[in-house]
């Protein structure tokens, strides 16, 4: 049926309906609209879109032709749709692409045969899950996910052989990271499982064999010298124990004079970049599936097991010379520096001894703990350093894969944008997941670092001109996008918690590029001030530039908050820069995120209310250029969350700093649009705006007071008691009742986190107002769950987690060999849901300890603690039963007993009995150590047999802060007060003689070897501690629970100065009688 040259919308639609002219029709119609937009309009405004569908959903048509027929009304079909779906809200609505993504799949599934409708379909499905209503609707990213076919057809169109079905396959690539908008490790893992990342794999193997053997001279010296055959264009479809190589002799030659079979042609470089993306996004998160990639058989047999040893070579001279290597990296000679203990113990003459205080750290978040710069971050029990993440059980010498390498080279010589940032964020994933050998990192910031910057917008870019690039077509315009969107999310990957690439991104200008990215994520664009009178492409690209600025403003965000993580100078830099008016810019919510009415009586629960933050637009003058910088007016249109997240990170890092904190921070007003998130419907906003408060609530911020006045503590502490159940779901004997929910724990962690830094030398009033809006009762309860599960449990569930590992790797046996088999099963972990229920409840344990350490360093100390005491005297705690013995007199009467316990104390003495790990033990050495700098209380504490008892023991742990802390406190209770009689000290030292603590103090004071207490040791010189044994006479090496070497040598030459100094006081007390 010929349709001529202007059919009109009825015609052609009466020509489809008919099963006789539907193919033709289609056929011409697919040339009518493609490529014209108003034609697209008309049609679409006829109701072609509904009638395509229908066609597509009824029988027998849609049966017969896909079983029967050939697939070209289908193909047609999905042609028009998709050349539809590019256009997003203006040709298709919501639930038009509901109703067409199960169809999608379906053809997938049924038609595996038709490479061209299978091209299509894909094609199809990216253009959907490209477009900005998928990343504001999860609905759409369900109906893919969910779909039973989805992960099968994606694996059957990856390892049907390549001849006619590469850009079906491209397609399929570029899917892959688009099933999932979030972080989901179970959807990565599925993946897996269904041969996905398998069929990436072997295709990864032919991309650098191919790379390599059609680029003589670069590279191609990685090639592992093998027996002389060739390489067919069907390797996909073989097993990858069938690859070999040419020998090395005939790498040389030009790709021109190598046979028919031995070439295989060079792909796109936009297939490049579409499978290494792919793979980026399944490896992200685990050193499992990194591993499996880079030993792999089908690589190794190309590049070799283990890249070749590097030769030793000094490490570069950086301008800073007091820069640090890393803040992570070296041993601690002074043994191990307690993360938690920001401020000294108290003596009662209120002397102050500064902890011996170094600027590196095993925690991979920590740095150097000056009053300077406090961080949510710092203290929490992270994922180890990347450049310190290895193999299980890291040594020296563990393998680099030479995969690595080449692929650092292929960054080196590829010339397309695109797919050179595409490697570099696969190489990225590596470092993070702790593949990359250490000295191989620090060498990043002279080739990966500068290349990044310099894919960041030029400092004078002008902004972008939106007339006419409708016009030319949204392709080019996309692909320019794209490089913008990832570089700085990259960029930020990388820099996170490595202070050596920081300096080299500040070196190399990436501040100003960021900030200028980010003034011009804010620019206004033209025609979206009235969407009333607005052609349907204006609203079009309205629509995509919004979500082009967006993901700018989140990458830029996340880029300057890494690079603010850790260096003054660089905070300073930022500032004179003129992003902090964009940064609070983009602390606005979106207009359709409301506040949770559950919750609206949090944020008015203060003296005032908040002020709106769309109204907060503030000028400042910067102080130092003397330029005006004001919140840009497009803010008040609001941020989606991912970018919320960024921004309150970027605070977070910025007042690390009392400079910023003290300045800057307080003339935008940072704390109203922080304070008022607190509300927000996302509990994940929530999490980042509490973690960003932590740092404004410090006793040096002046924004404290505000806070306070706008009912912070309230707010924090329905955040700590969230519910009416204990934390994390246990009942009060340890045993699991409910569900886990990781969000509302970590929301619970960093309120109890903002609270304990609240506290620090705050009025009394303030902490009483704390204590009640969750309950003193109720906190020590908290402190009182121990979770039942045994060591033996944990051994069991160790093992089966190891032979899960190896049957996975088993089942693919022609992906790797026997040794790589042996090495990856050691790294694989399945997280449970118990295990992190547990660590859950450790880290709040650790946070509730501090906080109590926090009100006993206060001006008011003695008063509070005696409020506690009186709220918790009827607590009820079960105690383990203690064998007295004639032998023992340190454990007096049980009338004694009685009148001296303490709830309170017993929570603490069966804590210590349960053998927690050394943060915990450190939590509760301090807060008795304040405790004994009241004289008021020290006479109940020093009347605790059952606490010392297990305190004496601490001192065989070799850890130098444990002992000072344990030093600490003999040096309070046996402080002579001028106003007490004598009798009172001389009874504290008699009962620290005869509880043995003054002997080990002598023991430790002679340098801590030996057998400390032969009367007490029953045999066994070891104690469980954090799940590993530590024993007291063999000591080469030691390491604490982040894996720190805290002493080598003997123990008497290799302890710490404070500790010496601070044994040697308490002895000097306690003998002075």
């Amino acid at each position: 049926m010929a349709l001529g040259s202007h059919p009109s919308s009825s015609r052609v639609l009466d020509a489809i309906r008919a099963p006789l002219t539907r193919q033709e029709t289609l056929h011409a119609l697919k040339h009518i609209i493609l490529g014209h937009h108003d034609q697209k309009l008309e049609y679409v405004q006829a109701g072609l879109v509904d009638l395509l569908l229908q066609v597509l959903e009824d029988e027998p048509g849609y049966r017969q032709t896909r079983v029967k027929k050939t697939s070209v009304v289908e193909t047609d079909i999905i042609i028009i749709l998709g050349s539809l779906a590019r256009g997003g809200s203006v040709f298709l609505t919501t639930n038009q692409l509901e109703r067409l993504i199960p169809l999608l799949l379906d053809l997938l599934e049924s038609h595996t045969s038709h490479a061209s409708l299978l091209e299509a379909s894909l094609r199809t499905l990216n253009c959907i899950l490209s477009l900005p209503l998928a990343s504001q609707n999860p609905e759409i990213v369900s109906l893919v996910q969910n779909h039973p076919s989805t992960l099968r057809s994606i694996s059957n169109v990856l390892h049907n052989a390549p001849s006619g079905r590469d850009l079906a396959a491209y397609q399929a690539t570029l899917l892959i990271p688009k099933t999932c908008t979030v972080p989901d490790n179970r959807w990565q893992e599925s993946v897996v499982e269904s041969g996905i990342f398998a069929a990436l794999i072997k295709r990864l193997s032919v991309l650098v064999y191919t790379i390599q053997t059609s680029r003589p001279g670069q590279g191609t010296g990685l090639l592992k010298i093998g027996s002389k055959s060739n390489i067919d264009r069907g390797l996909l479809s073989k097993s990858p124990s069938t690859v070999s190589l040419r020998p090395r002799q005939n790498l040389g030659r030009n790709p021109e004079k190598l046979s028919i079979s031995e070439r295989i042609s060079m792909p796109p470089a936009s297939h490049v970049s579409g499978l290494l993306g792919a793979i980026a996004f399944i490896i992200r998160g685990s050193k499992f599936r990194a591993d499996q990639c880079l030993f792999a058989s089908c690589i190794t047999n190309i590049l070799g097991e283990e890249a070749p040893l590097e030769t030793h070579r000094p490490p570069p001279m950086w301008s800073d010379s007091k820069l640090s290597d890393d803040a992570q990296s070296g041993s601690q000679p002074g043994g191990y520096h307690y993360a938690g203990q920001d401020f000294p113990p108290l003596s009662p003459s209120s002397e102050r001894h500064p902890q011996n205080r170094t600027g590196s750290s095993g925690n991979p978040l920590q740095i150097p703990h000056n009053t300077t710069e406090h961080s949510l971050e710092h203290e929490r029990i992270k994922i180890p350093q990347i450049s310190e993440l290895r193999f299980v059980g890291e040594r020296d010498d563990d393998p680099e894969s030479p995969l690595i390498q080449w692929l650092i080279s292929y960054i080196r010589h590829e010339e397309d944008p695109l797919a050179r940032l595409t490697a570099i964020s696969l190489l990225t994933d590596f470092v993070k997941a702790g593949c990359v050998s250490k000295r191989r990192v620090k060498r990043l910031g002279f080739l990966i670092v500068p290349m990044l910057v310099r894919y960041l917008d030029e400092i004078d870019t002008s902004t972008v001109a939106i007339t006419k690039v409708y016009e030319q077509g949204f392709q080019a315009q996309e692909m320019e996008w794209s490089i913008r969107e990832q570089a700085p999310a990259i960029l930020a990957t990388l820099l996170t918690d490595h202070q050596r690439l920081q300096t080299a991104a500040v070196e190399a200008g990436a501040i100003k590029r960021l900030t200028g990215m980010l003034k011009r994520a804010f620019d206004a664009v033209p025609g979206s001030d009235d969407g009333e009178g607005l052609e349907s492409h204006e609203s079009l690209w309205r629509e995509k530039v919004r979500a082009h600025q967006i993901k700018v403003r989140e990458g830029t965000l996340r880029a300057l908050a890494a690079i603010a993580l850790f260096e003054d100078d660089h905070r300073k830099k930022i500032i004179e820069s003129g992003a902090l008016g964009f940064v609070v810019g983009s602390l606005t919510p979106e207009k359709t995120a409301e506040p949770l009415e559950a919750e609206e009586d949090l944020v008015m629960s203060g003296t005032q209310d908040p002020v709106p933050p769309t109204n907060q637009l503030p000028t400042i003058s910067e102080n130092d250029s003397g330029s005006s910088f004001t919140v840009p007016e497009t803010s008040r249109t609001g941020n989606p969350i991912s970018v919320l997240i960024a921004a309150t990170n970027v605070v977070r890092s910025l007042s690390r700093s009392v400079n910023v904190l003290s300045t800057s921070l307080i003339d935008w007003h940072v704390s109203e649009p922080l304070f008022s998130l607190l509300s927000h419907q996302s509990i994940q906003v929530q999490i980042a705006a509490t973690a960003a408060l932590c740092n404004l609530v410090m006793e040096f911020s002046p924004l404290r007071k505000k806070l306070e006045e706008k009912g912070i503590v309230k707010t924090l502490g329905n955040f700590v008691k969230s519910d009416s159940g204990n934390v994390c779901a246990y009942d009060r004997h340890g045993n699991s009742i409910g569900d886990f929910d990781p969000e509302r724990e970590s929301l619970r962690l960093n309120a109890i986190w903002a609270l304990k830094h609240l506290v620090l030398r705050q009025d009394e009033t303030v902490i009483l107002n704390c204590l009640s809006a969750f309950g003193t009762t109720w906190l020590l309860e908290q402190l009182a769950i121990e979770d039942h599960t045994t060591d033996n449990d944990a051994v069991t569930a160790l093992e089966n987690s190891l032979d899960e590992g190896r049957q996975i790797l088993k089942s693919q046996s022609d992906l790797f060999s026997p040794k790589v088999i042996d090495r990856l099963v050691l790294n694989y972990t399945t997280p449970k849901p118990e295990d992190l229920r547990r660590t859950a409840l450790v880290e709040f344990q650790e946070q509730a300890l501090d906080f109590f350490r926090n009100i006993m360093a206060g001006p008011n100390a003695s008063s509070t603690f005696k409020h506690i005491l009186r709220e918790t005297q009827n607590m009820e705690v079960p105690t383990t039963p203690i064998c007295y013995t004639d032998e023992d007199p340190s454990f007096t009467s049980r009338e004694t007993l009685t009148k001296f316990r303490t709830p309170f104390y017993d929570v603490l003495t069966e804590k210590l009995k349960s053998k927690p790990g050394e943060k915990i033990i450190l939590a509760i050495i301090y807060v008795l150590v304040h405790i004994g700098a009241c004289a008021e209380h020290r006479a109940t504490l020093i009347e605790q047999p059952s606490l010392f008892r297990e305190l004496i023991k601490l001192f065989e742990l070799q850890v130098d802060q444990i002992r000072i802390g344990l030093s600490w406190l003999a040096i309070n209770l046996t402080w002579k007060e001028h106003s007490t009689a004598s009798g009172d000290f001389t009874h504290r030292v008699q009962r620290l003689r005869e509880y043995n603590y003054v002997q080990r103090l002598e023991w430790l004071g002679k340098g801590g070897t030996g057998d400390a207490d032969h009367g007490n040791r029953g045999g066994s010189s070891s104690r469980g501690f954090g799940g590993a044994t530590v024993d007291t006479e063999e000591v080469p090496i030691v390491r604490n629970s982040d894996g720190e070497i805290v002493r080598a040598g003997p123990p008497s030459v290799n302890m710490s100065l404070d500790l010496r100094e601070r044994c040697r006081q308490a002895l000097a007390q306690i003998n002075d009688t």
